[in-house]
């Protein structure tokens, strides 16, 4: 049997909840008999059914289930959390083969779902299309494996690397054929973060506009809270502001106390991972984007560097030094994807 191939359809059905699932991983789950699949399932929306749920609860007749292999692409849960464990549906239902791409690295299943699997006499096949698997879920694997989230480092430079003009003004660098690719990434995302001149300058949004899903938490790094907070400067989500000053809540704005020193971003990394926030996206400006890079902490850059335009003085944007894994040509910028760090 092809297990990479019909790995590989979990892989693209578990896609489908791109921005609705997360802090949960992305699953898909396909159900083979006699080599050809008879039911499909992935996990839709936070606290909605497992992919294996689903993929079983669309069966007719789910005595087939004996004679059937489960395919899924992170082992199947073992605690019981908004739903109850997938390991135990699938034992109730004596599968006979269970195909796993990656063990769960959350250490309330940690290897626990394939042991259970195992000890009830079904057969499980690890590790298939592995490093897809942790690809496509990287942002619940460096959560629950570094205790931090996962940081993308995201801007747009001019052609000669300026990101900004001098005097700081609000200026359009990338072209539109970015901003579907902005928010797609905003979509996926669990927090986005900016600096307080950004924030005041450029007055972004910072959600997702343009694709279904979710939109990202909303922080701002202004140490002497110098940023513009008023109703209409926010809007109606709430924006989280980092700060040195004070705790405090008042309508959409949650003023978070910490310390500015040397630990600044490593304490910023704590408390975004006790607010279950698996994944970060900086937007800028130039300072905070290279204060991350100083301090080696992001995992990915994704870089529009646009093909003619140019400005004579300003902020320029940071020196890469990770790897190139990825480069797209748009109409008017070049879309450049850098990885730091291995998953492994």
């Amino acid at each position: 049997m092809n297990h990479e191939y019909f790995m590989q359809r979990c892989l693209e059905i578990a896609k489908r909840g791109a921005g609705f699932v997360n802090p949960n991983p992305m699953v898909g789950c396909v159900i083979v008999n006699d080599g050809k699949i008879i039911s499909e399932g992935w996990h839709t929306a936070f606290g909605k059914d497992h992919a294996e749920r689903m993929a079983i609860l669309q069966l007719a007749d789910k005595t087939v289930l004996k004679d059937s292999t489960v395919y899924v692409n992170l082992e199947p849960c073992a605690h019981f959390g908004k739903t109850p464990p997938c390991a135990n549906l699938l034992i109730d239902h004596k599968v006979n083969r269970v195909v796993v791409g990656m063990t769960d690295p959350n250490q309330l299943v940690a290897g626990k779902g394939i042991a259970m699997l195992r000890e009830n006499g079904i057969e499980v096949i690890e590790n298939i299309c592995n490093q897809d698997c942790l690809e496509l879920n990287k942002f619940f694997v460096t959560f629950h494996t570094k205790k931090r989230p996962y940081i993308v480092l995201k801007w747009a430079e001019c052609a000669n690397r300026f990101m900004a003009p001098s005097p700081k003004a609000r200026f359009q660098i990338s072209g539109t054929e970015t901003q579907a690719i902005t928010h797609s990434l905003r979509r996926d995302i669990s927090a986005i973060l900016v600096g307080v001149n950004t924030w005041n300058i450029d007055k972004p949004q910072l959600n997702n506009r343009l694709w279904s899903g979710t939109s990202p938490r909303r922080f701002v790094v202004d140490n002497t809270l110098i940023g513009n907070y008023s109703n209409e400067f926010v809007g109606d989500s709430p924006v989280y502001v980092l700060n040195s000053l004070k705790n405090e809540v008042v309508g959409n704005v949650h003023s978070i106390q910490m310390d500015f020193d040397e630990n600044f971003l490593n304490n910023l990394s704590v408390l975004l991972f006790n607010l279950n926030i698996n994944s970060l996206m900086v937007e800028g400006g130039a300072f905070t984007v290279n204060e991350f890079i100083k301090h080696n902490l992001y995992d990915e850059i994704h870089r529009f560097k646009s093909k003619s335009i140019r400005i004579n003085d300003g902020d320029l944007a940071p020196e890469i030094k990770a790897n190139s894994v990825s480069c797209q040509e748009l109409p008017n910028d070049f879309y450049e994807v850098f990885k730091n760090n291995s998953l492994l």
